[in-house]
Parts: C-alpha cells; structure tokens; sequence
C-alpha cells in the first residue's frame, strides 16, 4: 500500500496538521474533505485495468524512457500502451496542454479502453537494478481505485502522477494556462483536492525512482522569459484567493439570505392580533 512518506525536503517538510509546510503557506491552508464529492467518486474497479502513458515532450529522445518503463510495466503485468506527445511550435512548453491534447484524442478512439492513466515525464522511471525496491515499484503503476499516485519525492502531483481516467476528466485535466515548467502541477492538485482526491505518494521515491533530467530540458528552462515561472506561480496564488473570496461571498450571501427569511417568515405565535411579526404585519388566522 502506497502512503504518503514524511518527507523533509523544503517545503514538502510535513507540519503537525498532516499537510506539507508549501501546501500550508502557499496554497490556501490544510484543506481536506471527509470524503470525496460526489461528481469525483462512485466509479465502479475494473477487473483488468489497462494504463495509458502519456509523455508530454518536446525534441527530446524518449527512447531510454520507453526502454525502461516498457520493461517495467511488463514485468509487473500492468496492461498499458506508451503514448510520446510532441510540442512542434516554438512556444515555451506546455506539458498540460499537451497531456489534455493526448488524452483528448484518446479518449476519441473507441477502440482503446483506457481505465487510467500515467502522465509521466520523459526523464523520471523505477530502478530495474535494485531488487530490494521490487516491494513498493511493483505498486507504482497500479490501478489507483480511490486517489491518484504521485511518483516524485517533492511535487504534489508532477514528475509522474498515476490517475484514474473518470477522475482526470471530472477535473477537467490540466490548466491550459502554464507556459515553460512549472506550477501546472500545483494547479491540478488543487482541482484534486477540492474533489477531495488529493494525490498520495509512492513509498521510497528517492531510492527507487530514477530521475535523469534531460539535457534539453535543463536548455529549455534556462532558456524562459524572465520572470515567467514567477509569475505563474503568482497566478496559482492568486487563484487560491479568488477562489477563498468567492467562498467568503457565497457564505454571506447565504447568511443574508438566511436572515432575510427569517425577518419575513409569519410567526403562528402571533395569533393572528400582533401588530408586526418579523417586521411584517401578521396575517389573520383562520
């Protein structure tokens, strides 16, 4: 069983109330539901659950990656189907964009029944040479019945997230909206979370899940506008706001509203004599 490991890295440090100290600060507070809601739950288990692999790239040889993974998932016996999804503009990369693109597409393909899915990065896949790691890299790519899988030590839901299909299309997949690297991860993990699914991590990341950042991915992101992941992470901040005064507004609306009835709703206890009730004259009782 995949748990969610307390991990001391910046701000994934875990605090007292169960949440790392970046998801307190920086994204609106420990928020957690009871249970799921309901629009994001309530999806029966297949009894062969077959993965999809989305990679997100952009002119980078994913050959290794495929190598890999491939032999991976086939020793474990996890049915799957690799999917490489290339960027071809000269845009900054959008690795959400492109997994919405790619899961869009397969999804139109009635002849591929795809019960979850991998959205991986090219550079990131479980050790095949350490056999003391087999116990918790057998249970990375398995079906996630209740919550996706986080395969990345210090990213909510980023490097690799395992989810199921129902689940990425109740949340509408990733923003559109983050260019170059970074921050889409987050936003996606907010969405999770106010299903009330937010992602649980694999056991032992940092021994059993091999990272080799690409080398044209460490050009490309050296290559940003200044100030772009800046400002996208300021965009999620602001979001989280957006979203904490929209929820103030819709309570004291309702509290109004509840008040409002109150103040006019007749009282039988008027008898039907009283001058007002609840600053309206009492009606006459029968």
């Amino acid at each position: 069983m995949m748990q969610l490991a307390a991990l001391p890295l910046g701000g994934f440090r875990m605090l007292p109330n169960g949440c790392s100290w970046y998801e307190t600060h920086h994204l609106g507070g420990c928020q957690r539901l009871a249970a799921p809601r309901a629009e994001c739950s309530g999806w029966d288990t297949p009894k062969r659950p077959s993965l999809a692999v989305v990679v997100p790239a952009r002119a980078v040889d994913a050959s290794l990656l495929c190598a890999r993974l491939a032999a991976h998932l086939r020793r474990f016996r996890v049915r799957h189907r690799l999917f490489v999804v290339n960027q071809v503009d000269s845009l900054p990369f959008n690795r959400g964009a492109l997994a919405n693109a790619a899961v869009r597409t397969l999804l139109l393909d009635d002849r591929l029944a795809i019960d979850y899915l991998a959205i991986q990065d090219v550079d990131r896949f479980p050790v095949l040479d350490n056999r003391s790691c087999d116990a918790v890299t057998s249970e990375y790519y398995a079906f996630p019945p209740k919550t996706p899988r986080a395969l990345h030590p210090t990213s909510f839901a980023g490097g690799v997230l395992l989810i199921r299909t129902a689940l990425y299309r109740a949340v509408n997949g990733f923003s559109n909206d983050y260019w170059g690297y970074g921050e889409e991860d987050n936003d996606l993990f907010l969405r999770l979370r106010w299903c009330g699914t937010p992602p649980e991590h694999g056991a032992a990341l940092e021994t059993c899940m091999e990272h080799r950042d690409c080398d044209a991915c460490k050009r490309e992101k050296t290559g940003l506008p200044a100030g772009l992941l800046g400002s996208q992470l300021e965009r999620v901040r602001r979001r989280m706001l957006a979203l904490a005064l929209a929820l103030a507004l819709a309570l004291a609306l309702a509290l109004a509203l509840a008040l409002a009835l109150a103040l006019t709703r007749p009282k039988a206890a008027c008898g039907g004599r009283a001058t007002t009730c609840c600053a309206m004259a009492c009606p006459r009782l029968p």
